[in-house]
């Protein structure tokens, strides 16, 4: 556990910061993530028993003890048994403490476990204070260390990539064979828990078939508006706002979808959804989307039959992209994927000098290829994966109508020459076809309104001696409007600068027009609304 020495002696500097109204610690005045967290009132409890983070996140925490005695709110590493202990190392050196333990308030400062602490709050009170959480991901419990309390007075953090707003989620698991859901509320369950990631699981069932789940936590809306709800289910589900079924995908089925939209305030609200499996194959996936986002998970993605399971998420460091070579779905063996820092991915396939497809969101969970034998393909992590097509995307053609012609694996007239990361770690490609020498260059253009994916700028420059008078370029297939100064179909905006852009079939297709030596194509693809 050495890994975890330095992150939390940090974080043990920054949690002694202690405010009421005051302004907050350097490097703190903008965080990731605020958490409000009160106790109960004669309960002894805290009110949110689970929530969820991302790592190298700064946090800020505000609580909140309107209750008749003093607490704390102390939060500890993962520990042996992976958080599951609740902090029982603390609490053991809290009891060991004797008649100092008032004079320390109730706090073994220095604890190799106590990751950030409030400090004792007196009844009617309220204390800020900020840290930043770890590198590493788990099941980070918290605790009340007054003698007694922690008992009753203990929550978890999940430290997750995928952290979303849903806190307090628990979850029941009931076994029965079932044609449609039952009433649950009539069933004994037979094994209950809490899901400290906030991510509705199912894979927490112990057997494949003839059983069920209730889930049930808080949502949190950070705007007023319309959220939509999709659910995808391999037998039935709903789901639950506040009592109200807002998305139902009932009865024995294969993966089916549904969806279902709501107006909500701003704040929390209950969700609910209940699943159940019959046989065969077993899926639960939960979207949303709302004011300012799009299809946001909030599911633990189920592997394939024989993949490995998910884990490793890739992210973008701040202000730069992150390259990833290797096997990915869609893009061929010779794939190389980049994420972009504004959230916009895209896969380059190295075999016939295309691009494969993008996408936005969250780029690739490298878990497949990192653990175990690494086999097979891992496709994108985020959401509308836009494809273009197959086989070469440069080609001579007799006339602009004639057929696109098949490619070879690898083709002998293409060669690629890998590829230049400018400061920003973003590639340039660096390819040809016969005597032309190419560069391809993809720029990320992040939308100021967020409810908008942004777009990605191709600039594609193509040099030669002389150059060919019959060489076109490939963009898309699909059926395709002109609108403007674009062509459009249900999911993909086109603009492109430098060529005659013309369809013919269902194939979208540019000349590649040589001015002298050169030749380039400006080519933007954005998401259809």
């Amino acid at each position: 556990m050495k890994f975890f020495d330095l992150t939390f002696s940090l974080v043990l500097i920054i949690s002694i910061f202690q405010f009421s109204n005051a302004k907050p610690p350097k490097g703190f005045e903008k965080v990731d993530q605020e958490i409000t967290i009160s106790t109960l009132e004669a309960q002894m409890k805290y009110d949110v028993k689970s929530f969820s983070v991302k790592p190298s996140s700064k946090v800020k925490v505000i609580f909140k003890n309107p209750d008749s005695l003093p607490h704390n709110l102390i939060f500890c590493t993962p520990g042996k048994k992976k958080g599951g202990d609740k902090g029982q190392e603390v609490i053991d050196a809290v009891l060991k403490l004797g008649d100092q333990g008032v004079k320390m308030d109730w706090e073994p400062k220095g604890h190799p476990r106590i990751l950030a602490s409030s400090g004792m709050v007196q009844p009617g009170k309220e204390i800020t204070f900020y840290f930043k959480t770890p590198k590493v991901e788990g099941d980070y419990p918290y605790i009340c260390t007054f003698p007694g309390h922690y008992q009753l007075m203990n929550g978890v953090m999940g430290v997750t990539q995928k952290a979303n707003p849903i806190t307090n989620l628990s979850y029941k698991i009931y076994h029965g064979e079932w044609s449609k859901l039952p009433d649950f509320s009539e069933l004994k369950p037979k094994k209950t828990g809490t899901l400290a990631n906030g991510l509705f699981d199912i894979t927490r069932s112990e057997i494949k078939n003839n059983f069920g789940f209730v889930f049930q936590g808080k949502i949190n809306c950070i705007n007023d508006g319309k959220y939509t709800f999709t659910l995808s289910s391999d037998d039935g589900s709903i789901l639950l706002i506040n009592d109200k079924v807002v998305v139902d995908n009932d009865g024995i089925h294969g993966i089916e979808t549904a969806k279902g939209s709501i107006k909500l305030n701003k704040g929390k609200h209950n969700i609910e959804v209940r699943y159940f499996e019959r046989g065969g194959g077993e899926n639960l996936t939960v979207k949303w989307s709302g004011p300012g986002f799009n299809n946001k998970a909030l599911s633990k993605s189920l592997p394939k039959r024989g993949q490995l399971v998910e884990g490793m998420l890739l992210e973008a460091p701040k202000g730069e992209a992150i390259i990833y070579r290797n096997f990915i779905d869609g893009a061929g063996p010779r794939a190389i994927g980049v994420g972009y820092h504004e959230g916009l991915n895209l896969a380059f396939d190295a075999n016939n000098m295309r691009l494969a497809m993008i996408w936005h969101g969250d780029f690739i969970d490298g878990a497949r290829h990192w653990i175990a034998r690494g086999q097979g393909f891992q496709p994108p992590a985020g959401n509308d994966v836009t494809r273009f097509p197959e086989g070469l995307a440069i080609a001579e053609l007799d006339s602009s109508d004639s057929p696109w012609p098949e490619s070879e694996y690898r083709t002998k007239e293409l060669a690629f020459g890998g590829y230049v990361l400018d400061k920003m770690q973003r590639p340039t490609f660096k390819y040809s076809r016969n005597k032309v020498s190419i560069t391809d260059n993809a720029i990320p253009i992040a939308d100021t309104s967020e409810e908008i994916p942004g777009k990605i700028k191709r600039l594609i420059r193509f040099s030669a001696k002389e150059g060919p008078t019959n060489l076109y370029f490939r963009i898309a297939e699909g059926n395709f409007e002109k609108k403007d100064d674009s062509f459009q179909n249900e999911e993909l905006v086109v603009r492109v600068k430098g060529g005659d852009v013309f369809t013919h079939e269902d194939e979208l297709r540019v000349p590649i027009v040589f001015n002298g030596k050169t030749a380039q194509l400006e080519i933007t693809y954005s998401w259809a609304e």
